[in-house]
């Protein structure tokens, strides 16, 4: 067995140890004293991962050094009613059941303040659908993930949903049509799909651009 993994380096930060983040994760999530102030208008960057954003409130289940709010969103998101000036969500909402997922839509839109904009990036079925209607007609496919790029027919439609619900702790697949139909069950009005880096609302033009081939892009607003 190598030991060197884990070790404890002096010269090393220990925030930077997984296992010293899930530890203090597990110590503060859904305590409001370890909740950063958030103020009227603030932009909200909703289950961001690492990807923390300086000028974002933001928010995620794991602990990591910069993350304002640790939380468990299916819960509740610790935000007061109509106080985000602007809501960004890449890549989150698949990590949900699809019950959980409308009850944080609709947390969402309670926080989100009116006429604000809610921009929502998830995994698109419906590439990786069409890619194995192609397969199927004869047709060369390409397909976003690297994952998936030596399979062929069925066996990258299994492997997408071995990778989708059980790799990666993804718990839903959305296309357009559902998504744009959860949002408008959630109260948001003027759904519409986007594309990478266009939108609305400049400020909420964070999106990551290794996602860009695997994802769809959706804005709504809140009426």
């Amino acid at each position: 067995m190598d030991f060197s993994r884990t070790r404890i380096s002096f010269n090393r930060n220990l925030a930077s140890y997984s296992k010293v983040r899930q530890v203090i994760g597990y110590l503060i999530r859904d305590r409001r004293l370890f909740h950063a102030k958030v103020s009227p208008g603030a932009y909200i960057n909703l289950g961001c991962g690492p990807n923390i954003m300086s000028s974002f409130v933001n928010v995620d289940y794991q602990w990591l050094p910069g993350l304002d709010i640790c939380c468990d969103m299916t819960r509740g998101i610790p935000i007061g009613d109509g106080f985000a000036g602007g809501i960004y969500s890449e890549h989150c909402l698949e990590h949900l059941t699809l019950e959980q997922c409308r009850f944080v839509l609709r947390e969402c839109h309670r926080i989100l303040s009116p006429k604000a904009t809610f921009r929502v990036v998830v995994p698109d079925l419906q590439i990786y659908a069409r890619a194995y209607v192609k397969h199927l007609d004869g047709q060369p496919i390409t397909l976003p993930n690297e994952y998936f790029v030596n399979r062929t027919g069925v066996s990258h439609i299994v492997a997408l949903f071995n990778e989708l619900f059980l790799g990666s702790g993804h718990r839903f697949i959305h296309d357009y049509e559902s998504l744009s139909s959860l949002l408008r069950e959630a109260g948001f009005t003027d759904v519409r799909s986007c594309s990478f880096g266009a939108g609305s609302d400049a400020r909420l033009l964070i999106d990551t651009v290794g996602r860009a081939s695997e994802s769809q892009y959706v804005e709504a607003t809140k009426g």
